[in-house]
């Protein structure tokens, strides 16, 4: 029969103990990869946003630049997904291309110092997905120009 000696030191692991520490370690790895995970989801995200808010800009600087007789004309004006264009016509990086964009224009003067009225126009930008939710906007307030008169 054979037995262990008085006084020795076990040596190696049992199998419950190779189970548990296997189980450990499954459950940091599966933590590492879900964080990695989300942290690229969160990433993707924040880039589509960023693309949106650049192609909004472009959009919106190209009807500032136009003359404030001519802004009304841009009233209606919508660029479905995947098909964003700059003031030339040529097309918009593949990553601005996931969204649309409308322009609205509205007729609306501004009150300064209580008592003076001043016309003008507030433009608005808006970004749209390909199920034509609205996912955001940007706009800008424009003065009509005095009359030199």
């Amino acid at each position: 029969m054979r037995g262990t000696r008085p006084g020795a030191v076990p040596r190696g692991l049992t199998l419950v103990e190779s189970i548990v520490a296997s189980a450990i370690l499954a459950v940091a790895i599966t933590a590492v990869f879900s964080a990695v995970a989300s942290g690229r989801a969160h990433a993707e995200v924040a880039a589509d946003e960023l693309a949106a808010t650049v192609a909004a800009e472009d959009l919106l600087a190209r009807v500032l630049s136009s003359d404030f007789d001519r802004i009304d004309d841009w009233n209606g004006h919508e660029e479905a997904p995947g098909e964003l264009v700059d003031a030339e016509g040529v097309f918009l990086a593949p990553a601005m291309q996931r969204v649309g964009r409308r322009v609205r224009i509205e007729r609306r003067g501004r009150t300064v110092f209580e008592s003076i009225e001043i016309a003008g126009r507030l433009v608005v930008v808006e970004i749209f997905d390909r199920e034509e939710r609205t996912t955001g906007s940007i706009s800008r307030w424009i003065p009509a120009p005095e009359d030199d008169s």
